[in-house]
Protein backbone atom coordinates (compact mmCIF):
# COMPACT_ATOMS: atom_id res chain seq x y z
CA UNK A 1 0.00 0.00 0.00
CA UNK A 2 2.90 2.36 0.68
CA UNK A 3 4.06 1.91 -2.91
CA UNK A 4 0.57 2.54 -4.27
CA UNK A 5 0.30 5.64 -2.10
CA UNK A 6 3.65 6.90 -3.39
CA UNK A 7 2.53 6.54 -7.01
CA UNK A 8 -0.68 8.44 -6.26
CA UNK A 9 1.29 11.15 -4.41
CA UNK A 10 3.67 11.69 -7.32
CA UNK A 11 0.75 11.97 -9.72
CA UNK A 12 -1.66 14.10 -7.66
CA UNK A 13 0.65 16.28 -5.50
CA UNK A 14 3.88 16.62 -7.46
CA UNK A 15 2.14 16.60 -10.82
CA UNK A 16 4.49 14.17 -12.51
CA UNK A 17 3.37 12.39 -15.67
CA UNK A 18 3.24 8.61 -15.99
CA UNK A 19 6.64 8.28 -17.69
CA UNK A 20 8.32 10.29 -14.93
CA UNK A 21 6.65 8.19 -12.24
CA UNK A 22 7.72 5.01 -14.01
CA UNK A 23 11.32 6.21 -14.08
CA UNK A 24 11.25 7.27 -10.42
CA UNK A 25 9.68 4.05 -9.09
CA UNK A 26 10.90 1.42 -11.57
CA UNK A 27 7.41 -0.04 -11.91
CA UNK A 28 5.81 -1.23 -15.11
CA UNK A 29 4.00 1.54 -17.06
CA UNK A 30 0.63 -0.20 -16.74
CA UNK A 31 1.09 -0.56 -12.96
CA UNK A 32 1.82 3.16 -12.68
CA UNK A 33 -1.19 4.01 -14.85
CA UNK A 34 -3.51 1.78 -12.80
CA UNK A 35 -2.74 3.34 -9.41
CA UNK A 36 -2.26 6.91 -10.67
CA UNK A 37 -5.78 6.92 -12.20
CA UNK A 38 -7.46 4.81 -9.50
CA UNK A 39 -10.31 6.60 -7.73
CA UNK A 40 -12.04 3.83 -5.78
CA UNK A 41 -9.72 2.62 -2.98
CA UNK A 42 -12.23 0.54 -1.07
CA UNK A 43 -11.32 -3.14 -0.63
CA UNK A 44 -11.71 -4.88 -3.94
CA UNK A 45 -13.85 -7.96 -4.19
CA UNK A 46 -13.22 -10.76 -6.61
CA UNK A 47 -14.93 -10.46 -9.99
CA UNK A 48 -17.97 -12.65 -10.35
CA UNK A 49 -17.70 -15.23 -13.13
CA UNK A 50 -21.37 -15.69 -13.88
CA UNK A 51 -22.24 -17.55 -17.07
CA UNK A 52 -24.67 -14.72 -17.92
CA UNK A 53 -21.68 -12.41 -18.41
CA UNK A 54 -20.32 -14.73 -21.14
CA UNK A 55 -23.37 -15.71 -23.23
CA UNK A 56 -21.34 -17.11 -26.14
CA UNK A 57 -19.55 -19.56 -23.86
CA UNK A 58 -22.54 -20.80 -21.88
CA UNK A 59 -22.15 -24.53 -21.15
CA UNK A 60 -18.47 -24.47 -22.11
CA UNK A 61 -17.46 -22.60 -18.94
CA UNK A 62 -17.24 -25.76 -16.71
CA UNK A 63 -14.99 -27.36 -19.34
CA UNK A 64 -12.67 -24.34 -19.38
CA UNK A 65 -12.62 -24.22 -15.57
CA UNK A 66 -11.59 -27.88 -15.39
CA UNK A 67 -8.75 -27.40 -17.86
CA UNK A 68 -7.38 -24.30 -16.12
CA UNK A 69 -7.65 -25.80 -12.61
CA UNK A 70 -5.91 -28.98 -13.76
CA UNK A 71 -3.16 -26.83 -15.27
CA UNK A 72 -2.06 -25.86 -11.76
CA UNK A 73 -0.65 -29.39 -11.38
CA UNK A 74 1.40 -29.22 -14.59
CA UNK A 75 4.69 -27.55 -15.55
CA UNK A 76 4.11 -24.03 -16.86
CA UNK A 77 5.26 -24.88 -20.39
CA UNK A 78 2.53 -27.51 -20.70
CA UNK A 79 -0.41 -25.39 -19.54
CA UNK A 80 -3.23 -24.15 -21.75
CA UNK A 81 -2.91 -20.83 -23.46
CA UNK A 82 -6.11 -18.97 -24.30
CA UNK A 83 -5.58 -19.92 -27.95
CA UNK A 84 -5.19 -23.60 -27.07
CA UNK A 85 -8.39 -23.46 -25.02
CA UNK A 86 -10.20 -21.95 -28.00
CA UNK A 87 -8.84 -24.59 -30.41
CA UNK A 88 -9.83 -27.48 -28.15
CA UNK A 89 -13.33 -26.08 -27.64
CA UNK A 90 -13.71 -25.68 -31.39
CA UNK A 91 -12.24 -29.07 -32.38
CA UNK A 92 -13.39 -31.29 -29.51
CA UNK A 93 -16.67 -29.71 -28.39
CA UNK A 94 -18.03 -27.93 -31.47
CA UNK A 95 -17.67 -24.40 -30.10
CA UNK A 96 -18.72 -21.80 -32.72
CA UNK A 97 -18.01 -18.60 -30.77
CA UNK A 98 -15.10 -16.21 -31.25
CA UNK A 99 -11.62 -16.32 -29.78
CA UNK A 100 -11.95 -12.94 -28.02
CA UNK A 101 -14.69 -14.28 -25.72
CA UNK A 102 -12.56 -17.23 -24.72
CA UNK A 103 -9.52 -15.02 -24.16
CA UNK A 104 -11.49 -12.60 -21.98
CA UNK A 105 -12.86 -15.40 -19.80
CA UNK A 106 -9.52 -17.21 -19.46
CA UNK A 107 -7.84 -13.99 -18.33
CA UNK A 108 -10.56 -13.34 -15.75
CA UNK A 109 -10.56 -16.92 -14.49
CA UNK A 110 -6.82 -16.92 -13.97
CA UNK A 111 -7.03 -13.66 -12.05
CA UNK A 112 -9.67 -15.14 -9.76
CA UNK A 113 -7.64 -18.31 -9.20
CA UNK A 114 -4.48 -16.35 -8.40
CA UNK A 115 -6.22 -13.94 -6.04
CA UNK A 116 -8.00 -16.81 -4.29
CA UNK A 117 -4.71 -18.58 -3.66
CA UNK A 118 -3.07 -15.46 -2.30
CA UNK A 119 -5.97 -14.79 0.08
CA UNK A 120 -6.32 -18.36 1.35
CA UNK A 121 -5.91 -18.93 5.08
CA UNK A 122 -4.95 -22.54 5.84
CA UNK A 123 -7.40 -22.98 8.71
CA UNK A 124 -8.38 -26.42 7.39
CA UNK A 125 -6.23 -29.09 5.75
CA UNK A 126 -6.23 -28.53 1.97
CA UNK A 127 -6.20 -31.56 -0.28
CA UNK A 128 -2.78 -32.43 -1.63
CA UNK A 129 -0.85 -30.63 1.13
CA UNK A 130 1.59 -32.59 3.29
CA UNK A 131 3.96 -32.47 6.23
CA UNK A 132 7.44 -33.99 6.58
CA UNK A 133 9.47 -35.15 9.56
CA UNK A 134 12.08 -37.69 10.71
CA UNK A 135 11.59 -40.04 13.64
CA UNK A 136 14.26 -42.09 15.41
CA UNK A 137 13.93 -45.85 15.94
CA UNK A 138 16.05 -48.84 16.94
CA UNK A 139 16.76 -51.89 14.80
CA UNK A 140 19.06 -54.92 14.69
CA UNK A 141 21.62 -55.32 11.93
CA UNK A 142 22.71 -58.59 10.27
CA UNK A 143 24.72 -59.68 13.36
CA UNK A 144 21.88 -58.71 15.74
CA UNK A 145 23.66 -55.61 16.99
CA UNK A 146 21.54 -52.65 18.05
CA UNK A 147 21.60 -49.72 15.61
CA UNK A 148 19.81 -46.37 15.39
CA UNK A 149 17.72 -45.69 12.30
CA UNK A 150 15.63 -42.75 11.11
CA UNK A 151 12.17 -43.02 9.60
CA UNK A 152 11.16 -40.27 7.17
CA UNK A 153 7.40 -39.75 7.13
CA UNK A 154 5.33 -37.70 4.70
CA UNK A 155 1.76 -37.32 5.96
CA UNK A 156 -1.33 -35.80 4.36
CA UNK A 157 -3.46 -34.14 7.07
CA UNK A 158 -6.65 -34.04 4.96
CA UNK A 159 -6.90 -37.83 4.65
CA UNK A 160 -4.52 -38.70 7.53
CA UNK A 161 -2.62 -41.05 5.21
CA UNK A 162 1.12 -41.28 5.62
CA UNK A 163 4.10 -42.88 3.92
CA UNK A 164 7.26 -43.90 5.77
CA UNK A 165 10.76 -44.86 4.58
CA UNK A 166 13.66 -45.94 6.79
CA UNK A 167 17.29 -44.78 6.52
CA UNK A 168 20.52 -45.11 8.50
CA UNK A 169 20.79 -41.32 8.89
CA UNK A 170 18.79 -38.11 8.58
CA UNK A 171 21.28 -36.27 6.37
CA UNK A 172 20.26 -34.39 3.22
CA UNK A 173 20.81 -37.38 0.92
CA UNK A 174 18.47 -39.52 3.05
CA UNK A 175 15.87 -36.73 3.25
CA UNK A 176 15.75 -36.13 -0.50
CA UNK A 177 16.00 -39.81 -1.41
CA UNK A 178 13.10 -40.61 0.92
CA UNK A 179 10.90 -37.85 -0.49
CA UNK A 180 11.79 -38.89 -4.05
CA UNK A 181 10.85 -42.51 -3.34
CA UNK A 182 7.52 -41.49 -1.81
CA UNK A 183 6.71 -39.13 -4.72
CA UNK A 184 7.45 -41.85 -7.27
CA UNK A 185 5.52 -44.46 -5.30
CA UNK A 186 2.34 -42.39 -5.00
CA UNK A 187 2.67 -41.11 -8.57
CA UNK A 188 2.58 -37.39 -7.80
CA UNK A 189 4.01 -34.49 -5.80
CA UNK A 190 2.29 -32.67 -2.89
CA UNK A 191 1.35 -29.08 -3.67
CA UNK A 192 2.85 -27.75 -0.42
CA UNK A 193 4.93 -29.40 2.27
CA UNK A 194 5.56 -28.19 5.81
CA UNK A 195 8.93 -28.83 7.49
CA UNK A 196 10.63 -27.89 10.70
CA UNK A 197 13.88 -25.95 10.40
CA UNK A 198 16.07 -29.00 9.71
CA UNK A 199 19.62 -28.06 8.74
CA UNK A 200 19.45 -30.35 5.70
CA UNK A 201 16.87 -27.98 4.19
CA UNK A 202 17.39 -24.61 5.94
CA UNK A 203 20.79 -22.95 5.88
CA UNK A 204 19.67 -19.90 7.85
CA UNK A 205 16.50 -18.86 9.70
CA UNK A 206 15.74 -15.23 8.92
CA UNK A 207 13.11 -12.86 10.28
CA UNK A 208 9.53 -14.10 10.19
CA UNK A 209 8.89 -16.84 7.66
CA UNK A 210 11.95 -16.07 5.54
CA UNK A 211 14.50 -18.85 5.17
CA UNK A 212 17.78 -19.31 3.30
CA UNK A 213 17.63 -22.82 1.85
CA UNK A 214 20.50 -25.18 1.25
CA UNK A 215 21.49 -25.57 -2.40
CA UNK A 216 20.57 -29.25 -2.61
CA UNK A 217 17.10 -28.73 -1.10
CA UNK A 218 16.45 -25.67 -3.30
CA UNK A 219 17.30 -27.66 -6.45
CA UNK A 220 15.04 -30.49 -5.27
CA UNK A 221 12.15 -28.03 -4.76
CA UNK A 222 12.61 -26.52 -8.22
CA UNK A 223 12.74 -29.95 -9.83
CA UNK A 224 9.52 -31.21 -8.24
CA UNK A 225 7.78 -27.79 -8.17
CA UNK A 226 6.31 -28.05 -4.66
CA UNK A 227 6.14 -25.13 -2.22
CA UNK A 228 7.78 -25.40 1.20
CA UNK A 229 6.58 -23.89 4.47
CA UNK A 230 8.71 -23.92 7.61
CA UNK A 231 7.54 -23.90 11.20
CA UNK A 232 8.53 -21.21 13.64
CA UNK A 233 11.54 -22.23 15.75
CA UNK A 234 10.63 -24.69 18.53
CA UNK A 235 7.05 -24.93 17.24
CA UNK A 236 6.64 -28.58 16.27
CA UNK A 237 2.91 -28.30 16.98
CA UNK A 238 2.61 -26.43 13.67
CA UNK A 239 3.03 -29.79 11.93
CA UNK A 240 1.16 -31.83 14.48
CA UNK A 241 -0.22 -34.33 11.97
CA UNK A 242 3.16 -35.68 10.92
CA UNK A 243 4.41 -35.59 14.52
CA UNK A 244 1.51 -37.86 15.43
CA UNK A 245 2.07 -40.06 12.38
CA UNK A 246 5.76 -40.53 13.26
CA UNK A 247 4.80 -41.79 16.71
CA UNK A 248 2.03 -43.99 15.34
CA UNK A 249 4.31 -45.72 12.83
CA UNK A 250 7.04 -46.21 15.45
CA UNK A 251 4.57 -47.90 17.83
CA UNK A 252 3.16 -50.13 15.10
CA UNK A 253 5.48 -50.67 12.11
CA UNK A 254 8.63 -50.82 14.28
CA UNK A 255 7.29 -53.07 17.04
CA UNK A 256 8.70 -55.63 17.60
CA UNK A 257 12.17 -54.23 16.90
CA UNK A 258 12.90 -55.11 13.26
CA UNK A 259 16.03 -56.75 11.86
CA UNK A 260 17.18 -54.79 8.82
CA UNK A 261 19.79 -56.32 6.53
CA UNK A 262 18.67 -54.38 3.45
CA UNK A 263 17.03 -50.94 3.69
CA UNK A 264 15.69 -51.33 0.14
CA UNK A 265 13.82 -54.53 1.01
CA UNK A 266 12.59 -53.13 4.31
CA UNK A 267 11.33 -49.95 2.65
CA UNK A 268 9.34 -52.03 0.15
CA UNK A 269 7.70 -53.71 3.13
CA UNK A 270 7.00 -50.32 4.72
CA UNK A 271 5.08 -49.18 1.63
CA UNK A 272 2.89 -52.31 1.91
CA UNK A 273 2.36 -51.60 5.60
CA UNK A 274 1.27 -48.01 4.85
CA UNK A 275 -1.30 -49.22 2.31
CA UNK A 276 -2.71 -51.77 4.75
CA UNK A 277 -2.89 -49.15 7.51
CA UNK A 278 -4.92 -46.84 5.23
CA UNK A 279 -7.78 -49.35 5.28
CA UNK A 280 -8.75 -48.28 8.83
CA UNK A 281 -11.30 -45.53 9.45
CA UNK A 282 -10.36 -41.88 9.77
CA UNK A 283 -10.29 -40.79 13.42
CA UNK A 284 -12.78 -37.96 12.77
CA UNK A 285 -14.83 -38.73 9.68
CA UNK A 286 -15.29 -42.45 10.39
CA UNK A 287 -14.73 -43.47 6.79
CA UNK A 288 -11.68 -45.35 5.42
CA UNK A 289 -8.55 -43.24 5.12
CA UNK A 290 -8.07 -44.65 1.61
CA UNK A 291 -11.32 -43.02 0.43
CA UNK A 292 -10.19 -39.61 1.68
CA UNK A 293 -6.79 -40.22 0.12
CA UNK A 294 -8.38 -40.22 -3.32
CA UNK A 295 -9.23 -36.54 -2.76
CA UNK A 296 -5.62 -35.82 -1.80
CA UNK A 297 -4.33 -37.77 -4.79
CA UNK A 298 -6.51 -35.80 -7.22
CA UNK A 299 -4.72 -32.59 -6.25
CA UNK A 300 -1.13 -33.83 -6.54
CA UNK A 301 1.24 -32.24 -9.02
CA UNK A 302 2.47 -34.35 -11.90
CA UNK A 303 5.85 -36.02 -11.58
CA UNK A 304 8.61 -34.31 -13.62
CA UNK A 305 9.72 -35.91 -16.86
CA UNK A 306 13.21 -36.61 -15.55
CA UNK A 307 13.98 -38.23 -12.18
CA UNK A 308 16.13 -36.31 -9.72
CA UNK A 309 19.51 -37.88 -8.95
CA UNK A 310 20.13 -37.45 -5.22
CA UNK A 311 23.82 -36.96 -4.47
CA UNK A 312 26.36 -34.27 -3.67
CA UNK A 313 29.90 -33.63 -4.86
CA UNK A 314 32.80 -33.06 -2.51
CA UNK A 315 36.49 -32.53 -3.35
CA UNK A 316 38.70 -34.61 -1.04
CA UNK A 317 42.43 -34.88 -0.53
CA UNK A 318 43.91 -38.40 -0.40
CA UNK A 319 46.31 -38.87 2.51
CA UNK A 320 49.66 -40.67 2.34
CA UNK A 321 48.00 -43.99 3.21
CA UNK A 322 45.60 -43.66 0.28
CA UNK A 323 42.51 -42.78 2.34
CA UNK A 324 39.86 -40.10 1.64
CA UNK A 325 37.77 -38.99 4.64
CA UNK A 326 33.99 -38.40 4.65
CA UNK A 327 32.23 -37.70 7.97
CA UNK A 328 35.17 -39.12 10.01
CA UNK A 329 35.10 -42.37 7.98
CA UNK A 330 38.12 -43.29 5.83
CA UNK A 331 37.70 -44.82 2.36
CA UNK A 332 40.67 -46.61 0.86
CA UNK A 333 41.84 -45.67 -2.63
CA UNK A 334 44.93 -46.67 -4.55
CA UNK A 335 48.15 -45.59 -2.75
CA UNK A 336 49.28 -44.10 -6.07
CA UNK A 337 46.71 -41.32 -5.46
CA UNK A 338 48.37 -40.19 -2.21
CA UNK A 339 48.51 -36.39 -2.12
CA UNK A 340 46.06 -36.01 -5.01
CA UNK A 341 42.57 -34.48 -4.93
CA UNK A 342 39.64 -36.69 -5.91
CA UNK A 343 35.98 -35.91 -6.51
CA UNK A 344 33.57 -37.83 -4.29
CA UNK A 345 30.04 -38.39 -5.55
CA UNK A 346 28.15 -39.03 -2.31
CA UNK A 347 24.83 -40.89 -2.38
CA UNK A 348 22.83 -41.94 0.69
CA UNK A 349 23.95 -45.58 0.40
CA UNK A 350 27.27 -45.50 -1.48
CA UNK A 351 30.17 -43.26 -2.50
CA UNK A 352 31.92 -43.07 -5.87
CA UNK A 353 35.41 -41.58 -6.24
CA UNK A 354 36.71 -40.03 -9.46
CA UNK A 355 40.18 -38.91 -10.46
CA UNK A 356 40.81 -37.25 -13.81
CA UNK A 357 37.21 -38.15 -14.80
CA UNK A 358 37.90 -41.86 -14.19
CA UNK A 359 36.15 -43.98 -11.54
CA UNK A 360 38.83 -45.03 -9.04
CA UNK A 361 36.69 -46.46 -6.25
CA UNK A 362 33.15 -47.32 -5.23
CA UNK A 363 32.17 -48.24 -1.66
CA UNK A 364 29.03 -48.68 0.44
CA UNK A 365 28.60 -45.53 2.53
CA UNK A 366 29.49 -46.02 6.19
CA UNK A 367 27.45 -44.40 8.95
CA UNK A 368 29.78 -45.45 11.75
CA UNK A 369 32.34 -43.22 13.45
CA UNK A 370 36.04 -43.40 12.52
CA UNK A 371 35.40 -46.43 10.36
CA UNK A 372 37.78 -47.69 7.68
CA UNK A 373 36.32 -48.92 4.41
CA UNK A 374 38.68 -50.40 1.87
CA UNK A 375 38.93 -52.99 -0.90
CA UNK A 376 41.87 -55.41 -1.11
CA UNK A 377 41.76 -55.15 -4.90
CA UNK A 378 42.93 -51.52 -4.70
CA UNK A 379 46.28 -52.57 -3.19
CA UNK A 380 47.40 -55.60 -5.20
CA UNK A 381 49.50 -53.54 -7.64
CA UNK A 382 51.37 -51.90 -4.75
CA UNK A 383 51.84 -55.24 -2.98
CA UNK A 384 53.64 -56.60 -6.04
CA UNK A 385 56.46 -54.21 -5.08
CA UNK A 386 56.36 -55.23 -1.39
CA UNK A 387 55.28 -58.90 -1.33
CA UNK A 388 56.60 -59.46 2.17
CA UNK A 389 54.04 -57.05 3.65
CA UNK A 390 50.98 -59.04 2.56
CA UNK A 391 50.19 -60.74 5.87
CA UNK A 392 50.71 -57.55 7.84
CA UNK A 393 48.23 -55.40 5.94
CA UNK A 394 44.83 -54.53 7.41
CA UNK A 395 43.02 -55.80 4.33
CA UNK A 396 44.67 -59.25 4.21
CA UNK A 397 41.70 -60.83 5.97
CA UNK A 398 39.44 -59.27 3.32
CA UNK A 399 41.09 -61.29 0.54
CA UNK A 400 39.50 -64.63 -0.53
CA UNK A 401 40.35 -67.25 2.09
CA UNK A 402 41.80 -69.64 -0.52
CA UNK A 403 44.31 -67.00 -1.61
CA UNK A 404 45.23 -66.22 1.99
CA UNK A 405 46.13 -69.88 2.52
CA UNK A 406 48.00 -69.99 -0.80
CA UNK A 407 50.10 -66.87 -0.16
CA UNK A 408 51.15 -67.57 3.45
CA UNK A 409 53.79 -70.30 2.81
CA UNK A 410 55.23 -68.73 -0.36
CA UNK A 411 58.69 -67.18 -0.34
CA UNK A 412 59.58 -63.80 -1.82
CA UNK A 413 59.95 -64.59 -5.55
CA UNK A 414 57.12 -67.12 -5.58
CA UNK A 415 54.88 -64.76 -3.62
CA UNK A 416 55.66 -61.86 -5.96
CA UNK A 417 54.82 -64.04 -8.99
CA UNK A 418 51.53 -65.09 -7.37
CA UNK A 419 50.63 -61.47 -6.57
CA UNK A 420 51.39 -60.44 -10.16
CA UNK A 421 48.99 -63.14 -11.36
CA UNK A 422 46.34 -61.96 -8.88
CA UNK A 423 46.89 -58.37 -10.04
CA UNK A 424 46.38 -59.48 -13.65
CA UNK A 425 43.13 -61.20 -12.74
CA UNK A 426 41.85 -58.12 -10.86
CA UNK A 427 42.82 -55.72 -13.68
CA UNK A 428 40.93 -57.95 -16.13
CA UNK A 429 37.84 -57.45 -13.95
CA UNK A 430 37.67 -61.18 -13.23
CA UNK A 431 38.37 -61.17 -9.49
CA UNK A 432 35.39 -63.50 -9.00
CA UNK A 433 37.38 -66.16 -10.91
CA UNK A 434 40.55 -66.02 -8.80
CA UNK A 435 39.41 -68.81 -6.46
CA UNK A 436 38.19 -70.94 -9.38
CA UNK A 437 41.66 -70.80 -10.95
CA UNK A 438 43.27 -71.98 -7.70
CA UNK A 439 40.72 -74.78 -7.32
CA UNK A 440 41.15 -76.04 -10.90
CA UNK A 441 44.96 -76.13 -10.54
CA UNK A 442 44.73 -78.02 -7.22
CA UNK A 443 42.37 -80.58 -8.77
CA UNK A 444 45.10 -81.30 -11.31
CA UNK A 445 47.80 -81.52 -8.64
CA UNK A 446 49.54 -78.27 -9.54
CA UNK A 447 50.31 -75.33 -7.27
CA UNK A 448 52.88 -73.34 -9.23
CA UNK A 449 51.94 -69.89 -10.54
CA UNK A 450 52.29 -70.76 -14.22
CA UNK A 451 49.83 -73.65 -13.88
CA UNK A 452 47.35 -71.43 -12.00
CA UNK A 453 47.71 -68.83 -14.79
CA UNK A 454 46.91 -71.45 -17.44
CA UNK A 455 43.87 -72.55 -15.44
CA UNK A 456 42.74 -68.92 -15.24
CA UNK A 457 43.09 -68.53 -19.01
CA UNK A 458 41.06 -71.71 -19.55
CA UNK A 459 38.24 -70.37 -17.36
CA UNK A 460 38.27 -66.71 -18.41
CA UNK A 461 39.10 -67.00 -22.09
CA UNK A 462 36.96 -69.44 -24.01
CA UNK A 463 39.01 -71.68 -26.28
CA UNK A 464 38.34 -71.26 -29.99
CA UNK A 465 37.88 -74.58 -31.75
CA UNK A 466 36.85 -74.21 -35.39
CA UNK A 467 34.55 -76.81 -36.94
CA UNK A 468 36.23 -79.45 -39.13
CA UNK A 469 36.55 -78.53 -42.80
CA UNK A 470 33.87 -80.26 -44.84
CA UNK A 471 35.10 -81.19 -48.33
CA UNK A 472 32.68 -81.31 -51.24
CA UNK A 473 32.21 -84.57 -53.17
CA UNK A 474 33.87 -83.17 -56.33
CA UNK A 475 37.24 -82.78 -54.62
CA UNK A 476 39.78 -84.93 -56.56
CA UNK A 477 41.66 -87.65 -54.74
CA UNK A 478 45.41 -87.16 -55.16
CA UNK A 479 47.71 -90.15 -55.72
CA UNK A 480 50.84 -88.92 -54.07
CA UNK A 481 53.58 -91.57 -54.41
CA UNK A 482 56.86 -89.73 -55.13
CA UNK A 483 60.04 -91.59 -56.12
CA UNK A 484 62.60 -90.94 -53.40
CA UNK A 485 65.40 -93.15 -54.76
CA UNK A 486 67.26 -90.09 -56.03
CA UNK A 487 68.10 -89.30 -52.43
CA UNK A 488 69.97 -92.59 -52.10
CA UNK A 489 72.87 -91.04 -54.02
CA UNK A 490 73.38 -88.57 -51.29
CA UNK A 491 74.03 -91.45 -48.90
CA UNK A 492 76.53 -93.20 -51.20
CA UNK A 493 74.12 -95.71 -52.74
CA UNK A 494 72.93 -96.27 -56.27
CA UNK A 495 70.80 -93.76 -57.92
CA UNK A 496 67.79 -95.16 -59.76
CA UNK A 497 66.47 -93.02 -62.51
Amino acid sequence: MAQKQYIKYLYEVEGKNLAEIQKATGFNYRTVQKYAYQENWSEESLPVLNAENYPSLGAYIPIIDTWLEDDCKLPRKQRHTAWRVFCRLRDEHGFTGCYSSVKRYVRKKRFVMKTSDEGFLPLAHPCGWGQVDFGEFMYYDAVQKEQTGYALTVSFPHSNKGYTQAFPSQNQECLLEGMKRIFEYIGGVPVRLRFDNMTTAVAQVLKGSERTLTDGFARFMLHYRFQADFCNPAAGNEKGNVESKVGYSRRNAFVPVPTITSFDDYNDWLFDWCETDAERDHYKYKIPIQELWEEDYAQLLRLPEYPFSVFRYEALSVNKSGFAVIDTNRYGLSPTLAGETVQAKIFFDHVEFFYDHQLVGRYPRSYKTNDEVYDWRQYITTLCKKPGAVEHTRFFQQMPEAWQEYLRPLKSKERKSALQLLDEIVRDGNDTLCVDALTLAAENGRTDTDSIRQCYYMIARKEFRPDPLKLVSTTPILDYNPNLSAYDGLMGGEVNV
